[in-house]
């Protein structure tokens, strides 16, 4: 339902979204401190961060299943990517990035709450890879109406640190 909800939203109103939570995020220390970043390709409607990718003087990373977890890979231009796991873009290139010097990922999310977890597309991945690199910064982004106050939490589940919408910027205990 909360998929079919956010592929309904208009182009217009989505690039004007997009463009709101991207003025928020590049306004950012968090970001602006940054020289490695992890985005992702969209799919299904995600908020289109690409821009990102050029505009700024940082290292753009972008992830990569591998088995069960995620690497990441540099890309220069989307020539650089493939079909992967899913049907979603991949890099292409060979040689993974560390991930431990990585300063922030931007975590992709069909659903945030308020204490920045997040509903995802049932995998783990990124669960996986915050429980694994707790010292990395992340950052989650959505549309403001799938900012929730709640979602059902299990063990596994990871929350990011910051959630992003076209409205502000949210720490898990309140607006930043």
């Amino acid at each position: 339902m909360m998929l079919a909800r956010r592929q309904a939203i208009s182009q217009e109103d989505k690039r004007l979204f997009e463009a709101s939570i991207i003025h928020h995020i590049v306004s950012m220390p968090f970001f602006q401190q940054a020289d490695v970043i992890a985005l992702y390709v969209p799919v299904r409607g995600e908020v289109d961060l690409l821009s990102l990718w050029h505009s700024s003087n940082k290292v753009v990373l972008f992830p990569k299943v591998c088995g069960d977890e995620l690497a990441f890979y540099p890309a220069v231009c989307m020539d650089d990517f493939e079909k992967g796991c899913f049907g979603i873009l991949e890099p292409s290139c060979a040689d993974a990035f560390d991930v431990g010097k990585v300063d922030m990922i931007i975590v992709p999310g069909l659903v945030f709450d308020r204490g920045g977890y997040r509903l995802g597309y049932g995998k783990g991945y990124y669960d996986r890879l915050m429980k694994d690199h707790p010292g990395i910064r992340t950052l989650g982004v959505c549309f403001d109406e799938f900012y929730i106050e709640r979602l059902p939490v299990d063990p596994w589940d990871a929350n990011v640190e910051l959630v992003v919408t076209q409205t502000g910027v949210f720490r898990s205990e309140g607006e930043v």
